[in-house]
């Protein structure tokens, strides 16, 4: 297919990009909207279905789908811009195109926060004692704390150009809605924006799971020790020597005597055991969800702090959407309470006892 040589030699010099690329990037970013929306959509539908997914985990994995649907569909307005060869934005109102890019900027920081919010809520669960757990996390305190995660990226987002640093519209370079790469603060408001949204966020959840890693590492070096101790306790037992009676042997009480398990305890051990090993699950599967946002994550926050030609970033912000799509692949494989639920919804069987 071919374009007016005129029309495209003149779309081209405005921008960063060649024609073909900008239709390379208007095809893979509407897959990744629709994946990213149907995705995170079936996401919330299983949680409001589903008793057994109305925890307070859940309460942040649901904001996290939230973001990663307003995300996609803000970022839905910049591909007309991008498949368009008009010299401006294409549908004639730049107030639709400020409006899209602050969604998705504040909804992509939003998403940096509340994984911040799950790694915290992961490491606290796992590190400190239920009670510190229980009074921390209440309804009003964990409303307070998805209010913060909002809360933050809208004012480093939406107060700097309101002082003049930056500004969120119609970029002629990459044809999008976002921040305006043409504007004099453009380079600071780039900076504001990897400040407040980047190395904090990464430094609080690297550190709760290295405390998650050490304490589980523990845990299991504890165990293993106790279960050595118990076998060369019983050792001298197995090999058949009988220690002689002693005076004080004939005195002892019944309760020191060896007992039989009961039936109960022996099921309040398999109950405490699975819902260990149903937390460690969990916070594994979480993680992956971390690490795969910060690898799609970290490419353009470099690019910016590193002032790298613009010539990549929506490269780097492809890179970017794939996350919101993944993490419901990742719930449905791996997640012990998810994957039966959004498998059944796949497979058209839904109902409000799957997973309960």
């Amino acid at each position: 297919m071919e374009f007016p040589i005129n029309t495209t030699v003149s779309y081209l010099n405005g921008t960063t990009y060649t024609y073909p690329e900008f239709i390379f990037f208007s095809v893979g970013f509407s897959i990744l909207i629709v994946l990213a929306i149907i995705g995170n959509s079936l996401v919330l539908v299983a949680v409001a279905r589903t008793k057994k997914l109305q925890n307070v985990t859940n309460v942040f994995v649901v904001n996290l789908s939230v973001t990663d649907c307003l995300s996609s569909f803000g970022f839905l307005w910049s591909v007309p811009g991008m498949a368009s060869t008009t010299p401006g934005y294409p549908l004639k109102s730049d107030g639709l195109c400020v409006a899209a890019a602050g969604l998705v900027y504040i909804s992509v920081g939003c998403s940096v926060y509340t994984l911040v919010n799950i790694a915290l809520n992961r490491c606290i669960l796992i590190t400190r004692p239920k009670e510190t757990y229980q009074w921390l996390y209440t309804p009003k305190k964990i409303a307070l704390m998805v209010l913060v995660s909002w809360f933050v990226p809208f004012c480093a987002i939406v107060v700097p150009p309101l002082c003049g640093v930056g500004d969120l519209g119609f970029d002629p370079e990459s044809r999008t809605c976002s921040d305006v790469y043409t504007h004099p603060g453009a380079a600071a408001f780039d900076k504001v924006q990897f400040a407040v949204l980047y190395p904090a966020p990464l430094l609080v959840i690297i550190v709760s799971y290295i405390l998650i890693w050490r304490h589980v590492k523990q845990h299991f070096a504890n165990r293993r020790n106790t279960t050595i101790n118990l076998q060369s306790t019983m050792q001298p037992l197995e090999s058949g020597s009988t220690p002689k009676p002693d005076a004080t042997d004939t005195n002892v009480s019944s309760s020191q005597k060896p007992r039989e398990t009961s039936p109960r305890h022996c099921g309040s051990s398999h109950h405490l055991s699975r819902m260990r090993n149903d937390h460690l699950a969990i916070t594994k599967n979480l993680f992956v969800v971390v690490v795969a946002f910060l690898v799609c994550y970290s490419p353009l926050c470099f690019m910016i702090v590193t002032k790298s030609s613009h010539r990549y970033h929506l490269y780097g912000a492809l890179f970017l959407f794939a996350s919101g799509c993944v993490n419901p692949f990742i719930y449905a494989a791996k997640h012990p309470h998810f994957r039966p639920v959004l498998r059944s919804m796949v497979r058209c069987r839904c109902s409000t006892e799957a997973g309960g």
